[in-house]
């Protein structure tokens, strides 16, 4: 059973203590980038630890790549991070200015807390300033760049990468990890390389798998993608690594495959490899994991209440189209109501005078062909607006419960949209 379903199954601590002596340890990008997010201590204590695995250590291309491409990406987001934190201090220093609403707060602790502020602010703009010179002079990448020497993959074919791109579409559909979670990145891209982006998860994967297979060796996975497609998760909990994945890797190359975030990775760096990492530095990749989830949260929830604002826009923009219409449908029903009286009074008084002509005889003049012939072009007409004035009512009635659909919804949208901002506030 535990060779059918390997994912299922733990592996004893005997083969797990093995796993560590003879594994390849492979590293996706988000590992190296969340190096910029950590403080000094934790970002050298890892690197210390890449350098001692670094002859088992090896980076996907494709990673690599990620890297190099989101590198600017993620210092930038650091710079914010410290401007944001900064405007932070100074809207409270302001509110604690204010001597006339409360907070009170007196002059002599306030001649303090202006001097506390002030260091404080000194030194988030020294520490930006770190950041800020990483983006032409990066000592990271370049430790990044010494222990990855000569331990890169290379770089796959078009050729392969467009087999990998036509073969994810169809696993996509099936919902097979890795990867799918990024369906509504921009594959639809006439470039290729944003054609690339959707499927970069399945990209690095086949790459773990075949150099697993080139080495012979088994495969210890460091990531700190949180996405479901990778994870096997239970009431929020993350369990391992899909069952899928663990199955797949060893139906293709034969190898054991384990899987590890940051922390975890660290922890048992110190059990398997006698290495002294501290409980603090744990907890920091943990802490800024759970920030980075975070973020990423309220990135999802943001450009969903910019997706509601949109919708709620276009429905408001339907609205006015719609009622315009209405007030055409309503000034052309008026019209048509005129033109069929005209025409209705009209027919009756032909009729009345051929039913004169008939009852009195007529005189030399009257000719009932031509009366006919009148009266029924008349009769027609009136038809013919009969007919319209019908559609036109017909259209309005349709356009007057599109619009209470319509007023319906952006009603529903506005009640989300204030809920959300309560939230907020």
């Amino acid at each position: 059973m535990k060779d059918l379903f390997p994912g299922h199954f733990k592996e004893s601590d005997k083969s797990l203590k093995e796993v560590w002596d003879t594994s390849l340890f492979v590293f996706d990008a988000n590992i190296l980038l969340n190096l910029y997010r950590y403080s000094d201590t934790t970002r050298n204590e890892f690197l210390r630890i890449l350098d001692k695995i670094k002859d088992r250590a090896w980076l996907p291309h494709r990673a690599a790549e990620e890297y190099l491409n989101n590198r600017l990406s993620v210092i930038d987001q650091q710079e914010k991070s410290y401007d944001d934190t900064t405007k932070s201090i100074e809207s409270l220093k302001r509110d604690l200015e204010n001597a006339r609403q409360h907070p009170f707060v007196s002059k002599g602790v306030m001649d303090k807390v202006d001097s506390v502020f002030e260091e404080l602010c000194n030194e988030l703009k020294n520490n930006k300033s770190v950041h800020t010179t990483r983006i032409s002079s990066d000592e990271i990448k370049d430790s990044i760049a010494g222990i990855f020497e000569n331990r890169v993959g290379h770089p796959y074919e078009k050729e392969r990468i467009e087999q990998l791109i036509s073969e994810g579409e169809e696993r996509y559909k099936q919902k097979i990890p890795p990867g799918f979670k990024d369906s509504s990145k921009a594959g639809d891209s006439e470039v290729f390389a944003e054609k690339c982006r959707k499927y970069g998860d399945l990209i690095v994967w086949t790459q773990v798998i075949d150099k697993a297979t080139e080495l012979n060796k088994g495969v210890v996975l460091v990531i700190d993608d949180k996405k479901e497609d990778w994870w096997e998760k239970f009431k929020g909990k993350t369990v391992g690594p899909r069952p899928e994945l663990v199955k797949e890797f060893k139906d293709r190359a034969n190898q054991t495959f384990h899987m590890y975030q940051a922390d975890r990775f660290l922890e048992l760096a110190r059990e398997n490899l006698g290495e002294q990492v501290s409980e603090e530095i744990v907890e920091e990749i943990r802490e800024v994991r759970r920030r980075d989830k975070l973020a990423y949260r309220r990135m999802k929830e943001r450009e969903l209440y910019k997706h509601r604002k949109m919708k709620q826009m276009h429905l408001a923009e339907e609205l006015d189209n719609v009622r315009h219409q209405m007030a055409s449908y309503e000034k052309e029903m008026h019209v048509l109501q005129d033109k069929s009286h005209r025409l209705e009074s009209e027919k009756s008084s032909l009729k009345e005078y051929r039913n004169k002509m008939f009852h009195e005889g007529g005189d030399e003049h009257f000719d009932d062909d031509q009366l006919t012939d009148h009266y029924y072009h008349v009769s027609k007409n009136y038809d013919e607006v009969m007919h319209r004035l019908d559609t036109s009512r017909m259209k309005y009635q349709e356009l007057r419960q599109h619009m209470a659909v319509l007023e319906q919804e952006i009603s529903h949208s506005m009640k989300n949209i204030e809920q959300e901002n309560a939230a907020d506030s």
